[in-house]
């Protein structure tokens, strides 16, 4: 019985190990066109105030990284999500305030950067 079981799962660690760098080349071809998109609409949100449908761009900018499992990629499509909520005042949890979306689009950026800097070219 162990012998019978040893073989598939060895076959599913060599899998495992021969995909995974590959996984990150495939999450950066969905991963940086979408930051190309998400920091256009980062461009537009502004300290002194930000119109309620900038949310909605956000929104739909990050919406590809939901599929993507690299910390670069959920932590990216967090913050941003956490800026659209204090644009368009949507989360009764965490009401907006004047200083929370200069924070979460200083994160963001930051964050915007690191995704970058995943997917550069090793």
């Amino acid at each position: 019985m162990h012998l019978t079981l040893a073989v598939p799962f060895s076959v599913a660690a060599v899998a495992i190990c021969l995909t995974a760098p590959a996984a990150a080349g495939d999450e950066c071809s969905v991963l940086s066109p979408a930051t190309d998109r998400l920091e256009t609409v980062l461009d537009s949100v502004s300290p002194s105030g930000t119109p309620p449908y900038v949310a909605g761009q956000i929104r739909k900018a990050l919406s590809p990284l939901y599929a993507l499992r690299s910390p670069a990629a959920i932590d990216l499509r967090i913050r941003s999500d956490m800026l659209a909520t204090q644009v368009d005042n949507s989360d009764p949890y965490r009401p907006a305030s004047p200083e929370l979306p200069v924070s979460d689009l200083v994160k963001a950026t930051q964050l915007l950067a690191a995704a970058r800097e995943y997917c550069a070219p090793r």
